[in-house]
């Protein structure tokens, strides 16, 4: 087979092989312009790359809404995170005293979480914000969601005005949107406003999350499991902690990196010292 150095070339970089080539130079010569772009696919190995084997069903009208509006979220929403973490041994120390005491409220660490994403909304109102078709809508109440995971897929539930309520009325009003989430008596309304969510997967042994914001919000708060680590005190002696990562997904046409690392910042005060959140 008679064929020029370069179309000798681009035969082995495009997987051709070059005795099924006709060429166009003298004597039948193979040059580099009866090279095509790549290797002929036999039509029986496409079929069956574009067929998998398995089997498929179609998507609940839940899973699709769900489906859709996150891929509308992740391409609209200019996402940016940022991580930290907070120690929470006074929190969980905190937790177990007062459930050990009563029985009237179980307060869970959720219920602490989103107690003090509603106290930073509080503290710092110009991050309750979101952004619409209008322009920046600033909220007039500490709104919180939380993802609840049920049978029909990732739900967000809201808790009105989190932020001033105690942390026990936090955790009554928590309780009774993840039942009606779980049995499917959610309302609409029950999952509309807020600018922001928690998305709690500490339960699932996940070091750090990151999340995507739900459509209409501005942020998501991605909170993983309690982690014992040593650490070292004030002398610098290596000193047990217990610590979460929290990673906050932002909207950068409402926060900047500044303003959402305050906000942040004030997250994690509340959960250190979550005397506070005990009371309104």
């Amino acid at each position: 087979m008679i064929a020029t150095p370069l179309a000798r070339r681009l035969a082995q970089q495009r997987g051709v092989d070059i005795r099924s080539l006709r060429g166009s130079g003298p004597r039948g010569r193979i040059r580099a312009d009866d090279m095509p772009m790549a290797a002929a696919v036999p039509a029986a190995t496409a079929s069956t790359a574009s067929a998998p084997e398995g089997s498929l069903r179609k998507p609940t009208a839940i899973e699709s809404t769900i489906a859709q509006r996150l891929v509308a979220a992740k391409q609209k929403i200019p996402h940016f995170y940022l991580s930290s973490e907070v120690e929470v041994s006074a929190l969980l120390s905190l937790r177990g005293e007062i459930n050990a005491a009563q029985s009237a409220v179980r307060l869970t660490l959720n219920d602490f979480l989103v107690a003090a994403v509603g106290r930073a909304l509080t503290d710092l109102p110009q991050s309750n914000r979101v952004w619409t078709d209008d322009g920046l809508l600033s909220l007039t109440t500490t709104d919180v969601g939380m993802a609840v995971n049920t049978e029909r897929g990732l739900m967000v539930a809201v808790v009105r005005n989190a932020g001033r309520l105690p942390v026990s009325e936090v955790s009554r009003g928590a309780k009774a949107l993840i039942e009606r989430a779980r049995t499917g008596r959610l309302g609409s309304a029950e999952m509309a406003g807020g600018a922001i969510t928690v998305s709690n997967a500490g339960m699932h042994d996940v070091t750090a999350m990151s999340s995507i914001i739900n459509p209409g919000q501005a942020m998501i708060l991605g909170v993983g499991s309690v982690r014992e680590l040593f650490r070292p005190d004030a002398a610098g002696a290596p000193a047990l902690r217990r610590e979460i990562t929290l990673v906050l997904s932002a909207d950068h046409r409402v926060l900047d990196g500044v303003s959402a690392a305050e906000f942040l910042k004030r997250i994690r005060a509340h959960l250190a010292c979550p005397l506070g959140l005990l009371v309104a």
